[in-house]
């Protein structure tokens, strides 16, 4: 058989994608596909959050840097009020009675006064109005942006400012809030933040009047316009009220109601197709909040490069994986493949040593290595099988030509017991036929399986042979039923066990007994006994005499003992088959034989 091409005919068969190459290259693939992606995943949630959490943490930096700029301008308003009111020249002006031109000069004085200290301030700027007053109606204004006019002291006494600082309903010399201002010509100032404070002079606790300035929101705005492009700022007072609604681009925005909903529960805003993340800082003394409403994706600026590099690094990944799993499959599949070639030959009856698959580094290598022994080791075998075949061959060859000597044997017992029977002689001529037929049966094995019928016919011989010999020294009984005649038995189960109870049941009594062979059936099995009424088995004898082999008589006639006859019994039937004992030394022994049932 030509074998390089049985072994291309088997490679042919395989399916290419179902070889271990291709085995290790998808698993190594798959796994680290799996690793990948779930580590790029974690990594990319792990980088997102870090991402969030930074943009976040930054607008609140930034919130709070805004909310300390308008808290300065605050109390740069606070301090401007402070001065003006405690202010020597504003107390007498508003002190004086009556449109004298000594009162109207104190009044000039004061409004110089309320001036300084306006050009001085950080924020006159955005200082809309800044007017001294008593209740009497007298008002002292400074310049500002918006000229006061006459009604101005009816406008401010009819806020709720006024009401609450002059009934002494709050614990403070000074109130700020946001109001409408008073003047709102062409609605260009609608909202301000105003302050109303009492004037009382240095060391006085008596009022002699209030003061009024009310400061733009353009304040606020030239801090916040800078960050408008970052993030959506809003500025409410504690109504809710938006006193600086953005709105850039045209986009929709959320209304201070929303803004206020979200800041409260904590949780981004979703307006339209956007998410906002609202963040809220209150501001000092004006009962002033600012909002921060920044669209998560400007947050996010690096989420699409994180997005990006997580991908690259999966796919660059699974592309440097191909790779190496390509060349690590080759190079491990190579000697699996030169394993699989030789096990062909194997198979092939090829034997030979094969140096190849022996190069192959650790384990590889070393199943080379044994599969070259073991094909040694089988050639070996068969070398010694063949050698076991031919010498078992010569000694069938022998055993057949010493069969001749045994029909020599047969002839002359044939001869003699003719002889017997034309002299006469009955005795001379049964014990001739007896003892030629249980030759011819030990001859022919002990292995063979016998009807019961046959086993006795057998027994039966052997009996009146010893009969002759002891003289009728003993009595045999056979009770066997027909009706077991027919099941199959191993030859010369029962002639050891009647023998036995002969040599060492009947004869040592020195008296005459009985050895009677019974039979039954029992489900499944089949149930022969032998007894005897002889000398009985010892105690420590009888335990040990089905595990142990004994050395047997010169006087046996097999060679074939009680302990072989079990063994023979369990090696065919299996361990529940076999031999029982039971005995009782001065009564006698019963030998139960128990065997599968065979037809």
């Amino acid at each position: 058989m030509n074998k390089s091409v049985s072994v291309a005919d088997s490679a042919a068969h395989l399916n290419f994608f179902s070889t271990l190459k291709w085995k290790l290259i998808l698993a190594s693939v798959l796994c680290t596909a799996a690793v990948s992606l779930f580590g790029n995943l974690f990594l990319y949630y792990r980088m997102n959050t870090m991402l969030t959490q930074k943009a976040e943490r930054i607008n609140e930096i930034h919130l709070v840097t805004l909310s300390d700029q308008i808290n300065e301008y605050l109390e740069d308003l606070s301090d401007l009020g402070n001065l003006c009111a405690n202010d020597l020249q504003v107390v007498t002006a508003l002190e004086w009675r009556g449109n004298s031109l000594a009162a109207m000069k104190q009044a000039l004085e004061a409004q110089n006064r309320l001036n300084a200290y306006l050009a001085s301030s950080p924020i006159s700027d955005f200082v809309y109005q800044i007017t001294a007053f008593n209740t009497d109606g007298r008002m002292i204004s400074g310049t500002g942006q918006t000229i006061g006019t006459t009604q101005d002291y009816q406008l401010i006494v009819q806020q709720p400012l006024f009401q609450l600082l002059s009934q002494q309903k709050v614990p403070t010399d000074a109130l700020m809030c946001t109001v409408p201002s008073i003047h709102t010509t062409g609605g260009k100032h609608p909202y301000v933040v105003a302050l109303l404070c009492p004037v009382r002079g240095l060391g006085s606790t008596a009022g002699r009047g209030y003061l009024y300035i009310e400061l733009g929101l353009e304040a606020f705005s030239s801090v916040l316009s800078p960050y408008d492009s970052w993030s959506n700022l809003y500025l409410t007072d504690e109504n809710n009220v938006l006193l600086s609604p953005p709105g850039r681009n045209g986009k929709a925005l959320p209304s201070a109601a929303e803004l206020l909903e979200a800041s409260a529960d904590n949780r981004n805003l979703q307006l339209s197709d956007r998410i906002y993340d609202v963040t809220a800082v209150p501001l000092n003394g004006a009962g002033l909040f600012l909002y921060s409403c920044a669209e998560l994706d400007v947050l996010d600026t690096d989420g699409a490069q994180t997005r990006m590099a997580v991908l690259t690094v999966l796919f660059s990944s699974l592309l440097l994986t191909l790779v190496l799993a390509f060349i690590l499959a080759t190079y491990l599949s190579k000697p699996i493949r030169l394993l699989n070639e030789r096990l062909h030959r194997i198979a092939e009856n090829d034997f030979s040593y094969d140096p190849v698959i022996e190069q192959a580094d650790g384990e590889l290598g070393q199943i080379g290595r044994t599969v070259n022994e073991m094909t040694m080791s089988i050639e070996n075998l068969l070398a010694t099988q063949q050698k076991s075949y031919e010498q078992r061959r010569r000694i069938e060859i022998q055993l057949l030509q010493s069969q001749v000597n045994p029909h020599f044997l047969y002839n002359t017992l044939d001869s003699i017991r003719w002889m017997a029977v034309i002299q006469k002689c009955p005795g001379i001529e049964k014990m001739t036929r007896c003892l030629s037929n249980l030759l011819k049966n030990i001859a022919k094995g002990t292995q063979d399986k016998i009807t019961v019928k046959e086993e006795l016919a057998l027994l039966h011989d052997y009996v009146e042979i010893q009969s002759v010999r002891y003289m009728e020294a003993f009595s045999f009984e056979d009770t066997v039923p027909e009706a077991l005649y027919n099941y199959c038995i191993i030859k010369l189960t029962l002639q050891p066990l009647v023998e036995n109870a002969i040599f060492h049941g009947i004869e040592p009594t020195g008296e005459a007994g009985t050895i009677t062979v019974a039979g039954y059936e029992e489900g499944s099995d089949l149930i022969l006994t032998v007894t005897d009424d002889g000398a009985g088995i010892p105690a420590e004898t009888l335990a040990t005499l089905l595990t142990e082999e004994r050395p047997r008589s010169h006087a046996s006639l097999n060679g074939i003992g009680v302990y072989n006859v079990h063994k023979r019994l369990q090696l065919l039937y299996g361990p529940t088959y076999g031999l029982t004992i039971e005995s009782e030394p001065g009564c006698g022994t019963c030998v139960t034989v128990r065997i599968p049932k065979e037809a």
